[in-house]
């Protein structure tokens, strides 16, 4: 009896495919692991912690739950995991701007970016597109946008002050001078229908968002924010490829342990995340998510922070951004 209930256990499990086979728990201890996202659930960072929940709870048998904790631009369920026990059971899933903008314009985050959180991974990329209302400005590339903002003012949009949108707008007008005015917005949704509308000229926008108003010609994409093309938009040039090379803006996708969390423990769900990264139905997810799929471990993590940190502090300092009440 004993010999065919393991024959059957060893049948399931070979039935499964070989890249969602459970991996053993490791160090990690019993209880219930939760990626915490600071932001609201439903929006890209949401959805992007719930797939890589479900890829990376499947390697190391465990359910993760996504818990949404916002506020404060993400600063509360930020400070929420920095506070928390550390035994591995607890994780942040955050945009990286928590961490490298929001110390540069709130007076207090109520924990420490650099010495309360340890990045783990980093989990992917965003792109910013360059795009503009294809009925108010006639400009077909970026040297005409360029042009045309000589003659007159340009309103760009942007999911509020010290968002994603607002920043790559600062940043590119102190690389070009462009002129523009900032049009600041409770939130992406709102900010992009008034830009498909006409109410505004111009914003950065995520290529996931604005395909669909690409296609139907009421947008106009001309560059991208990175140093290389979206894969949603291979046709749009990058902002290097039109001559503004001293300009990046992007955002990433992190997974931070609390302080004080055991090496072990971090490399072993660092390593499970890398595994999980290679899953080709993974990477599909996060592309329709807009989310480049690229994996960078605890090191890599911690230098891309400190330098996009380092980055958009100049940029704010330059701007005067502060956070809104």
């Amino acid at each position: 009896m004993r010999s065919l209930k393991a024959a059957l256990i060893i049948a399931a499990l070979c039935a499964m495919p070989a890249g969602v086979r459970a991996q053993p728990s490791g160090p990690l201890p019993q209880g219930q692991v939760n990626f915490v996202v600071p932001l609201a659930a439903g929006g890209p960072l949401d959805a992007a912690a719930r797939v890589m929940a479900e890829k990376v709870g499947a390697r190391i048998g465990r359910t993760i739950i996504v818990e949404n904790k916002t506020g404060a631009g993400g600063n509360i369920g930020a400070a929420s995991v920095a506070r928390s026990k550390p035994d591995g059971l607890t994780w942040l899933f955050t945009i990286d701007t928590v961490l490298t903008v929001n110390p540069h314009i709130y007076a207090s985050q109520g924990f420490s970016p650099e010495k309360d959180l340890i990045p783990v991974a980093r989990i992917g990329y965003n792109l910013q597109i360059l795009a503009v209302n294809a009925r108010n400005v006639p400009a077909k590339t970026f040297a005409e946008l360029l042009a045309a903002s000589k003659t007159r003012d340009l309103s760009f949009a942007s999911a509020g002050v010290g968002s994603p949108g607002h920043l790559a707008f600062e940043y590119l007008r102190m690389a070009t001078g462009m002129r523009g005015v900032h049009v600041p917005y409770r939130g992406a949704a709102p900010a992009l229908q008034d830009l498909v509308g006409g109410s505004v000229d111009a914003a950065f926008v995520t290529a996931g968002a604005i395909l669909p108003h690409v296609d139907t010609g009421a947008l106009r994409p001309l560059a991208v924010s990175g140093r290389e093309r979206a894969a949603q938009l291979p046709d749009v040039p990058t902002a290097h490829e039109v001559g503004v090379t001293d300009f990046e803006a992007r955002t990433g996708n992190f997974l931070l342990a609390p302080a004080g969390v055991d090496p072990a423990i971090r490399a072993f769900l660092a390593a499970r995340i890398e595994e999980a990264m290679q899953d080709g139905d993974l990477k599909r997810q996060l592309q329709k998510l807009a989310i480049e799929p690229v994996f960078s471990g605890e090191k890599e993590a911690i230098g891309f922070l400190a330098a996009d940190r380092e980055k958009w502090g100049k940029v704010i300092a330059a701007a005067g951004i502060k956070a809104t009440p």
